[in-house]
This record gives structure tokens, sequence and C-alpha cells, in this order.
């Protein structure tokens, strides 16, 4: 039997921390499955479903930049099991759920869980090993991180299937409890500077910024592109943003750095991941609906449909990693891009067609090719800051990534309720890809001019 000892605790603690960051992307894939069968037991509708996943990923995007900055504040091992507590409760309230409301309430409270939690795994991963072993225990945890998030279709398929598709939040409980004790027996602090103080204003500029936005963008199935409210509330949340970004280049302690993006590689990267994650919605929601309501799979077979395009990223990243080493990142990083445009063109063409197998080649090339998009940007975000700066800039790809998650299901629940066409969601999502690989291969060849 496993005990843990002085000599071994980092090891336990590295295995906790990983399974948080598990959980946290496991959340990112293991609801779209269940969509469908949410929507017909609590009777909502396309738009209040989307809400079930974007609510999650709206306030994790919000509060992500600050999640880290509360383990400085307030102690690592405090604020890592006040966020395994609130993950875990809305986890159990979300699973009981009597009614869309409840379980989108449930789902924005778990996603302030979820971003005190995900920065800390590299923070307290970070402080528990030693330089020379940082970059294999980080590798160790993100392959972990990597093996949930493949798992996730076929989890929540097989669970909606056999069981109900509560049991997609019921299985986190038990998980939150084994980490939390895990984390609190072998966690031990270290002496660090004083934190800075946390940008409470910038917090709420960005956060009243970004729910404006979505809410008009996703709302506007509801109310109509001609409500005033919809333009109202979408140009209220620019304005907001604007003054966030005024703000952040004025304040001497910001929540965000704002001027690191006048680097062209940080902008660059942090734009590939913004894209990145925004096409994960039309793969782990959109191609999960398309799989149940067109080509009429149950919920298990459009789990192992769309696992397709996870479960090959666990055996592809450190390839991608080996070839960061030796080759320009942001060669890498374009070439993902083509490929995820490619195969998001290849759906939508396919799409029309109701032919399983034939869509499914589009969702098997984007598990190739998102490993391309994803590790090169972490490596450039990283060589395009000095050292000092590496924490802001990791909490900044953190938070691109999130709003791209919620950005892409905005626009493409917004594109589907208006025409219910899934080829649509494909293809435009293709076309961003395609401008944005044009746009990101301009600015790192930029980025290596000027460092020539």
């Amino acid at each position: 039997m496993a005990v843990i000892t002085e000599d071994n605790r980092k090891w336990w603690l590295l295995v906790a921390v990983s399974c948080v960051l598990g959980l946290v992307l496991l959340d990112e894939t293991v609801v779209g499955v269940a969509l469908p069968t949410i929507e017909d037991e609590l009777g909502l509708s396309v738009n209040q479903s989307h809400w079930v996943v974007n609510s999650y990923l709206l306030v994790f995007a919000c509060f992500v930049a600050v999640g880290g900055k509360l383990g400085d504040q307030f102690g690592m091992l405090p604020m890592f099991l006040i966020g395994l507590l609130v993950f875990g409760l809305c986890s159990v309230i979300g699973g009981f759920s009597p009614s869309g409301d409840v379980l989108i309430a449930a789902r924005a409270i778990q996603g302030i869980g979820a971003a005190i939690i995900f920065p800390l795994f590299v923070a307290m991963t970070t402080m528990t090993f030693a330089k020379e072993q940082r970059g294999f225990a980080l590798g160790i945890g993100g392959a972990i991180g990597t093996i949930f998030l493949s798992l996730g279709p076929l989890v929540g398929g097989l669970l909606t299937d056999l069981l109900s598709w509560r049991w997609i939040f019921w299985i986190n409980p038990p998980i939150v409890v084994v980490i939390g004790l895990i984390a609190f027996l072998t966690w031990r602090d270290v002496d660090r500077p004083k934190a800075p103080p946390i940008d409470w204003t910038g917090l709420a500029l960005i956060a009243s910024g970004m729910f404006c936005t979505i809410f008009s963008l996703m709302q506007s199935e509801v109310w109509g592109w001609a409500s005033p409210l919809v333009y109202g509330l979408f140009a209220a949340g620019i304005v907001l943003l604007l003054v966030f970004v005024w703000y952040e280049l004025r304040v001497a302690a910001p929540l965000i750095e704002v001027d690191l993006f006048v680097n062209p590689a940080f902008l660059a990267s942090n734009l590939t991941i913004f894209m990145a994650q925004y096409t994960k919605m039309p793969i782990f929601i959109f191609a999960a609906m398309y799989a149940q309501e067109v080509l009429g799979l149950s919920p298990l077979g459009a789990g192992l449909l769309v696992m397709l395009a996870a479960i090959t990223q666990p055996f592809i990243a450190p390839y991608c990693g080996k070839l960061t080493d030796s080759h320009e990142p942001g060669l890498l990083v374009t070439g993902g891009m083509v490929g995820l445009g490619i195969a998001m063109a290849l759906m939508a063409i396919t799409a029309p067609l109701d032919t399983t197998w034939l869509f499914a080649i589009g969702i098997i090339i984007t598990g190739l090719a998102m490993p391309f998009v994803f590790v090169p940007t972490q490596t450039a975000i990283m060589a395009s800051l000095p050292e000092h700066k590496h924490g802001q800039g990791g909490g900044i790809s953190m938070t691109s990534q999130m709003i791209g998650g919620t950005v892409g299901l905005a626009v493409s629940g917004t594109l589907f309720a208006f025409h219910k066409d899934y080829a649509l969601v494909f293809a435009t999502t293709a076309v961003l890809l395609f401008v944005l690989a044009v746009v990101c291969f301009i600015l790192f060849r930029k980025s290596v001019t000027q460092s020539a």
C-alpha cells in the first residue's frame, strides 16, 4: 500500500494538483455530449442549454486572472481548498438541479472555483519542485490533464447513456475530496515576496465588459438583432473593455499588463490560444449535438465520435514539444491553425451529407492539429518575455484561452440559433482560423525580424 512520506510527498502533490487540472479540462468536454439530453429532461431552449456551458466559461474567463493572485495574497493551500470546495459543492448542486436556471447558476459559481484552482496548479508545482525538475513535473501534469480532456466525451456519453446526465457532475465531488486530503497532507509552503494588491477595479471592468458583450450576443436569439437592448448591451460591453485597457495602462499593479501585447510574438501567441479555444466549442459542443440530432447517434456514440478529437493529443503533444525545441514556434503554430482550418472546412462540407465516417475524418484532423497550436505558443510566450514576467504571461494566456471559449460558444450559438445550420458554424470557424493564421504568421515573422 502506497504511503505518503517526506521523500515522496511532492509526487503525491503533483498527482493531486494535476487531477485538478484534469477536472477543469474534463468540464470543457464532458457536458457537450449530454446537452441534448439535458435539454429534453429540463425542458430547456437551445439558448438556455448553451448557457449551461457558457455560464461556466464566462465566469472562469473573468476570474482566472485573479485566481493565482488570491493564492499569493491569502496562501496557496487555503485558496486551493476553498476553490475545491466551491467546485465540488456546485457539482453536487448541478447534479440535483430541478431546473435550467438552477443548473446555469450552479455552473456559473463553479466557474469561480475553477478560476481559483486552475492557475494554482502551475504555482504549486513550481514552488514544490526544484528548477531542474519543474519541466518534467509540469509535463506530467499536462499529460494527466490531457488524458482527462480526451476522456471527457466518452465519460459524458457513457454516464448519460447508462445512468443519467446528472452523474457528469456527481463524479466530481469524490475526486475533489481525495485531492483536497492529499494536498492538505503534502503541501509545504515556502517564503516568497509580499504579493502586490489585487486590482479589483480592473477585475470589475473586465468582468462587466465581458458579461455585457457575451450576454448581448447570446440573447440576440431571444430578443432579436433589432432589439435596442442587444445593441445597448453590446456597446456598453465594448466601452467597458476599452475603459479596462485604459485603466490597466495607468494603474501601478494591473490585473493584466496589456502593454505586453506590444510584443508581436506575445500578441500572436495569445490570438492563437484564443482561436484554438474558440475552435473547441464547435468541436466538443456542436459536433456532439450534430452527432445526436442529425446522425442519430446515442450519447455514447456521439461521445466516441467527438473523442477522436482528443484521443491523439496526449501522444502528439510530446512530439510537438521536441519540434518546438528545434524549429521556429511561429511556423508550427501557423501550420497547426491551417490544419484546424482544413479540418473545420471538411466538417462543414461533410455535415450536409449525414455520413458519420466522412464527418469523423475532420474530427480526427482537429486532434492531430490541436497540439501544434497549443504547445509551441506556450514556448513562444515565455521566450517573448523576461523571466520576471513569466507568471503574468502565463496568467494572460489562461485568460485569452478562456475568453476564446466563451466567445466561441456565443458566436457559434448565435449563428446556429438564427440559421439552424451546423455546416455554417463549422464553416465560419474555418474562415476565422485561416484569417488568423495569416495574421499570426505575419506577427511571428515581425518578431523574428525585430530580434535579428
